[in-house]
């Protein structure tokens, strides 16, 4: 077992709250981008109006954190851990990860829902390029600040 002053050293505490400001900024920015882009576009225009919740602060905060979480917090930590085993970095090994967490954990669960329940296309289609990019946007950011 590794002493913990080990760890500490050996992982940066800077570089790591660097990461989570830098992409905790990148999801707000973009899913606000993206929330104006969906007032526009109303993807889900076809669900009944008892199903289609309120787009309130509440809402807003609840839906920033979820993915603040999952796409910043949860990646930031895992790749300080494996920097120090693994000699990646830089943007492109942020979106490979990135393509490779969206192809095996959204795409085959949104799509397996889809088989069951009967969504609009429109919806998944925005919903999963949603996704995409602020996930990719995210890891990118944080694979290219593990260069520096």
């Amino acid at each position: 077992m590794v002493p913990r002053e080990w760890m500490v050293a050996m992982i940066s505490i800077e570089l790591m709250l660097f990461c989570l400001v830098l992409s905790g900024l990148y999801i707000a920015l973009a899913s606000g981008g993206l929330h104006l882009i969906a007032r526009r576009l109303k993807p889900e225009r076809y669900f009944p109006q008892e199903l289609v919740e309120e787009q309130n602060l509440a809402w807003h905060s609840v839906s920033f954190v979820m993915d603040y979480l999952f796409f910043g917090v949860i990646p930031t930590f895992a790749y300080s851990f494996f920097y120090l085993i693994l000699p990646l970095s830089g943007v492109r090994i942020g979106m490979a990860v990135a393509l490779l967490a969206f192809t095996l954990g959204m795409v085959p669960a949104l799509l397996g829902l889809s088989i069951r329940m009967k969504f609009p296309l429109s919806y998944l289609l925005f919903f999963l390029l949603s996704m995409l990019v602020k996930l990719g946007g995210a890891l990118c950011i944080i694979g290219y600040l593990y260069t520096l």
